[in-house]
């Protein structure tokens, strides 16, 4: 058995979060000696052909490492968002969340601090206008918000308690699902759960409103279906509406005109048979005005927000479950996709041309140094400058930059 065997055996384990019986260090010992000199320990050049290449990735501790990191079980990256001024913020779930920032100058991450009463932001960090950072707690359902000072010359304190201003629950006996801004009109939208609210929360007046229920029943089936179907992101268009998938796949639509949430006559891509089992796992608002949005099934779609028309741009995978898409510099959309049993793949869509494109495994090769692989990815986002941060989901997590 080599060290790479080896490797890939902690990493598969590792991956699907199974309790591992610990490898005597002696065994341990005499494997990493034996491979000490053997050429076949240098990983397969083969393999690189299914891999993300190399001169286009990187990975990023959540941290200084050894000491001053997140710890495991508390560093799956569940969110990440893009400050005014290019800083990209990001938040893990666990045993605990914590807060960090990167800054694209520098290039390191920095732990800033332990979320109040959450062991989960999920896609719920959002920044204002102001560059205020704001988090939907989960399960306790408080909308918290940050103010960043100084975040350059901050010494890293991991357990640190964020001061955060608490503005409350958004609908009492929820937690927040999701959240997403719309900074011209300084508004915050989310969902809620179990009971799939959408809400508004205006940051001026300092108010929530709740704006109705997108999912009123769980789908039918056996008896462990009791999770209400809604979408996990939100998109918000120029015009301020915002768009959520609901029960059945249905797209909902709170018109900024109106002030009322709407049904609409569309509904995400599914295959036929599992249209109550399907949502809207990611949403991106991308050029010419379109949002596209990525299905618990694997679709990419195309939705005109104006003419409320939907296109199903197909699969890009042959997996499920699309779980972040991003913009890039070069004019093309970026995802990735597999669920959790799965090894991530990322993939890359041309607009002008309609070509999907394998980029690989999400795999960062720097030995002798380091190497990690991410088998489960919680969140994407792009910077100002057209770098792609991919946040990994899983006990043991890294921040990775994918270089178009």
């Amino acid at each position: 058995m080599t060290l790479l065997t080896v490797w890939r055996y902690l990493s598969i384990t590792r991956k699907r979060r199974t309790k591992m019986k610990t490898i005597p260090a002696i065994v341990f010992a005499s494997l990493v000696i034996s491979c000490a000199t053997a050429a076949q320990c240098q990983r397969d050049p083969d393999y690189d052909n299914v891999v993300i290449p190399q001169t286009r990735i990187d990975s990023r501790d959540l941290g200084y490492s050894p000491i001053d990191l997140i710890p495991d079980g508390e560093s799956g990256i569940t969110s990440l968002s893009v400050a005014p001024d290019g800083d990209v913020f990001g938040a893990t779930s666990g045993i605990r969340s914590h807060l960090f920032v990167i800054n694209p100058r520098h290039g390191y991450v920095i732990p800033i601090g332990v979320v109040p009463d959450a062991q989960a932001v999920t896609h719920a960090l959002v920044v204002s206008a102001a560059g205020d950072v704001f988090l939907g707690a989960s399960p306790s359902g408080h909308l918290l918000e940050y103010v960043p000072q100084d975040l350059a010359n901050l010494q890293i304190d991991i357990g640190r308690p964020l001061p955060v201003i608490d503005h409350g629950i958004a609908i009492p006996g929820e937690g927040i699902e999701t959240l997403a801004i719309d900074r011209q009109r300084n508004m915050i939208f989310g969902l809620t759960e179990p009971n799939a609210h959408m809400f508004r929360f205006s940051i001026t007046a300092n108010k929530f409103t709740d704006l109705g229920v997108i999912a009123k029943n769980p789908p039918w089936g056996e008896k462990f279906e009791h999770e209400k179907m809604m979408s996990r992101m939100l998109a918000v268009d120029a015009a301020g509406n915002v768009f959520a998938s609901g029960e059945n796949g249905s797209i909902y639509r709170y018109a900024a005109a109106t002030g009322l949430l709407e049904k609409l006559p569309i509904h995400a891509p599914a295959i036929p048979g599992r249209e109550p089992y399907t949502r809207v796992d990611a949403f991106l608002a991308g050029d010419a005005g379109m949002i596209y949005g990525g299905t618990s099934d694997g679709y990419l779609f195309r939705l005109d927000p104006k003419k409320l028309i939907i296109v199903n741009l197909g699969k890009p995978l042959n997996q499920y479950d699309i779980a972040g898409l991003a913009n890039s510099a070069d004019g093309k959309l970026y995802g990735v996709g597999g669920g959790a049993l799965d090894m991530a793949r990322m993939f890359s869509y041309d607009p002008s041309t309609g070509a999907y494109d394998l980029q690989g495994f999400i795999d960062v090769n720097r030995r002798p140094y380091y190497t990690w692989q991410a088998y489960v990815i919680g969140a994407i986002v792009s910077d100002n400058l057209g770098t792609i941060y991919i946040g990994e989901d899983e006990r043991i997590s890294k921040l990775y930059l994918f270089y178009p």
